[in-house]
């Protein structure tokens, strides 16, 4: 169900450590892209090291925004990465390289090496508490993983379709016989582009995988894990997450279907014109019902809309049966989420509608052509794009952060980094209008016609929008009136760039 463009950086921190050794190691998953395979690996090795400086020796990042010593620090040749094994690389369809690799990083001698920079470093607890730093860090690392990767196929998911229109023998609308109406049906088919994307897909959720020895121990603590099954030409796999939020990413990618399949434009073959002495076809862009334009701008009357007849199906869910005594501690809510990606040339999505035309219309007409419209919604600087001017514009997270009371909510972007940023916050009221007007609108973001809490205040109110009708609200807060104290929404973390 995907086309790639891009690179996963996701980093899945699998750490353990030799007690009697004098240098403390860590072993960390990393992935990284770029333009040749050494660049590729030195983005990969500079994520290992970023988190594993974060995990256990300080947090701040004052250190990684001096790009010197950040690649000083990054670089093999320091000592800090003893080895790396390379586990899986490809060339993506944009060109670059992704690789993903298994990273040997010394912790000491990178204690040592910032110290001998003349930077004061604060060390975070003692490496003994290494057990439950791992699985923290695996849970966090695993949530910026998968989101990174649905952000990632966010791009060649819109056009890994091809599609075919049929139409029907047109009929009359009134009694004159002066208007009809033509039948028209589109089919969206997976295009060549499908395997080397789902088989990324699959890798990259193996490798993100719980190992059977930390299911054990998950069980052991009484802790939920989430299990994804992945069906593609005959294979099967079930792999187990560590986070809900893992599962909400890869929502969204399932959530946007019908977007990634519905990226089409339809157009009439009317008679046979000359110009300038040459043949040529004239051609008539057709009106589906409720036509508008795209996130980028780009104006195109053809785009499906929400009442047209649509028959999709990219993933299911099953109730997972008497689940307090499933073997592997499924998910709490008892659910399974199947990715069931479609295999090449299989039908994937299925648009109808009535073409209204007049009678001089149809008596012109020669046929209908179906072409891809491409890439219309753009993932880059960690986020969905909600607009871009001049280079500079605005990005949105593909999760929410939770529903959370106001107070609450600004307390959540304290020390958050995410999709590789740190400068995420709280949109104000019309940076939550542009999510809804050029994100909700199209159905990207799984943003579930829920109320999200704004950062812009009026008279001691707060502003939420309702993405249900795109509605804005203030919500009081007075000595009378306690609403806001009580009031929950919604938190979409948003960057600009």
């Amino acid at each position: 169900m995907i086309r790639i463009t891009f690179i996963i950086a996701f980093v899945l921190l699998s750490i353990y450590t030799n007690a009697q050794a004098a240098d403390k190691t860590v072993s960390i998953t990393v992935s990284g892209s770029g333009k040749t395979q050494d660049e590729a690996k030195q983005s990969a090795l500079r994520s290992a090291i970023e988190q594993a400086f974060g995990a256990f020796i300080s947090s701040k990042t004052e250190i990684f925004n001096d790009q010197v010593v950040a690649e000083q620090i990054a670089s093999v040749s320091s000592g800090n990465i003893q080895s790396f094994k390379v586990l899986n690389e490809a060339q993506l369809p944009n060109g670059s390289l992704g690789v993903t690799l298994k990273a040997m990083v010394s912790v000491s001698k990178l204690t040592s090496f910032v110290e001998a920079k003349g930077i004061a470093i604060e060390i975070k607890g003692g490496l003994f508490a290494i057990n439950i730093k791992q699985q923290m860090l695996n849970e966090q690392s695993e949530v910026e993983a998968v989101s990174e990767m649905v952000g990632l196929l966010h791009e060649p998911m819109q056009t890994a379709f091809d599609y075919s229109i049929k139409s029907g023998e047109p009929k009359s609308i009134d009694a004159q016989n002066k208007n009809w109406e033509i039948p028209l049906e589109v089919t969206a088919t997976a295009n060549k582009n499908m395997d080397f994307c789902a088989n990324y897909f699959i890798k990259t959720l193996t490798a993100l995988s719980l190992t059977d020895n930390e299911v054990k121990s998950y069980q052991s603590l009484n802790k939920a894990i989430f299990p994804v099954t992945i069906n593609y030409q005959g294979f099967k796999k079930t792999i187990f997450l560590r986070k809900q939020r893992s599962l909400d990413a890869l929502f969204t990618l399932a959530s946007q279907w019908q977007f990634y399949t519905s990226l089409f434009l339809v157009k009439t073959f009317s008679d046979l014109i000359k110009v300038s002495g040459e043949s040529l076809w004239k051609y008539e862009s057709i009106d589906l019902p409720q036509g508008t334009s795209f996130p980028t701008g780009t104006s195109l009357n053809s785009f499906p809309a929400s009442n047209l007849e649509c028959e999709i199906n990219i993933f299911k869910f099953h109730e997972t049966k008497n689940a307090k005594n499933d073997p592997y501690g499924r998910s709490q809510n008892g659910e399974d989420i199947i990715f069931d990606f479609p295999k090449i040339g299989q039908e994937t999505a299925k648009f109808s509608w009535q073409d209204d035309r007049t009678l001089a219309q149809i008596e012109k007409m020669t046929g209908y052509e179906i072409n891809p419209i491409g890439i219309i919604s753009q993932f880059k600087h960690g986020g969905y794009v909600v607009y871009e001017k001049n280079g500079h514009g605005l990005v949105s997270a593909i999760i929410d952060l939770g529903r959370f009371k106001w107070e609450e909510s600004l307390e959540q972007f304290k020390q958050f980094k995410f999709n590789g940023y740190s400068d995420w916050r709280l949109p104000n009221i019309d940076e939550l209008d542009q999510l809804s007007k050029n994100l909700n609108r199209y159905g990207i973001g799984n943003f579930n016609k829920l109320k999200f809490w704004s950062s812009s205040e009026k008279i001691g109110s707060i502003y939420i929008l309702d993405f249900y009708d795109g509605q804005k609200h203030l919500i009081k807060s007075t000595y009378y009136n306690k609403i806001l104290d009580d009031e929950t929404a919604k938190i979409r973390p948003v960057r600009s760039f």
